[in-house]
């Protein structure tokens, strides 16, 4: 056997597999349609609703929740449906993720599936489910001085003038999971 029959049967299956991948990555885009593209999610509406409120510090001055919890940019996410079988579809998708100057919603990527069922001559069910894999939001925490009775603490930022104790306040930090948004949804479609 010499040394150019040896490297031959792995170039010849290399170009074989580029040219199969390739046809698998055509009827892949070929199998795909967008599905739906979403500003925002329950995780960026609950860091907004936090944003409610203000108080003022010791010297006077007033500090507004919102200036920390209003973002740039809204989080975005876009979904696409992979047709598998007639019946059957993979749904998958990304989330941009989200930003303030008090808490950060992590990017994420979506998956999930949606199924057509005929339950009669005229009747389908449709079922579809769809969960985010990361996308956590994590509120940050602020440094507060409480001058001569406790100095400076880290203290969660929406409760530092509240009456708990500095630590106390760190319990109510939210952290969410983004799983949190995960969505079914059931359908029943009849045709007159």
């Amino acid at each position: 056997m010499n040394v150019r029959s040896i490297f031959a049967v792995p170039v010849a299956l290399a170009f074989v597999l580029a040219d199969t991948s390739r046809l698998v990555a055509e009827d892949f885009w070929a199998d795909t349609y967008f599905l739906n593209f979403q500003f925002g999610s329950t995780r960026s509406s609950t860091a907004r609703a936090l944003g409610d409120g203000s108080y003022e510090l010791a010297d006077g001055a007033a500090v507004r929740l919102a200036d920390w919890y209003t973002p740039r940019y809204k989080e975005v996410t876009a979904l696409f449906l992979t047709q598998v079988q007639s019946d059957l579809g993979l749904i998958w998708g990304i989330g941009s993720g989200e930003r303030a100057p008090k808490y950060r919603i992590a990017p994420s990527f979506h998956l999930g599936f949606a199924h057509q069922r005929e339950i009669s001559a005229k009747g389908f069910l449709s079922v579809s489910i769809v969960v985010p894999f990361g996308g956590r939001l994590r509120e940050k925490t602020c440094l507060a001085d409480y001058g001569d009775i406790g100095g400076l603490q880290e203290v969660n930022c929406r409760l530092a003038a509240s009456e708990l104790p500095p630590q106390q306040t760190l319990d109510f930090l939210v952290n969410m999971p983004g799983y949190e948004d995960a969505k079914v949804n059931i359908g029943i479609s009849w045709r007159f």
